[in-house]
């Protein structure tokens, strides 16, 4: 591999390096999240549906109860075919609403298994870190460096043929 001559290439390649480290971190928490995003929809597509019997439950019972008091104002003392049709709906309604509970706790067990992200904020602080130690280490050793040489401007530089220009 070629040596970098010019600080422009040192910088050029630490950035393409952080930008790779960023995207593989933003990858890593993208393949974490997908699962519980998952999961939230069809927790809520299980709530949806709960909620659509919980609706059809309420039609039915004001069905019912129309049929109710039907029965109520036509019978006299024996259960005419009004009271048949009253305990029929009325029964659909419970059956209903006991399929709505079983969606709803479907769809909190659904919801129950829903994660955040655990690696990815994890390695992702660590990476931060190690590259914030790496910023400090490479300022501290040309610190030392330039105390240690006072190197002049207008020296060469002990790697290239021609003086180094002052900025």
């Amino acid at each position: 591999m070629a040596r970098p001559t010019e600080i422009s290439d040192l910088v050029n390649l630490i950035t393409k390096d952080v930008r790779s480290i960023i995207s593989d971190e933003i990858a890593l928490l993208k393949a974490e999240i997908k699962p519980s995003v998952r999961r939230v929809g069809v927790g809520s597509g299980l709530f949806g549906g709960a909620a659509y019997f919980v609706i059809s439950a309420t039609i039915i019972l004001w069905f019912t109860i129309a049929a109710g008091f039907a029965w109520l104002y036509a019978s006299t003392t024996s259960m005419s075919g009004w009271a048949c049709v009253f305990f029929g709906t009325l029964t659909g309604f419970f059956l209903l609403l006991v399929v709505a509970g079983i969606f709803v706790l479907l769809g909190a067990k659904s919801f129950s298994k829903i994660k955040g992200p655990e690696l990815a904020p994890e390695s992702f602080g660590k990476t931060m870190t190690a590259i914030m130690t790496g910023i400090e280490d490479g300022s501290d050793r040309v610190a030392d460096e330039l105390s240690h040489h006072q190197l002049d401007p207008s020296s060469p530089h002990p790697d290239m043929d021609e003086p180094r220009h002052a900025v």
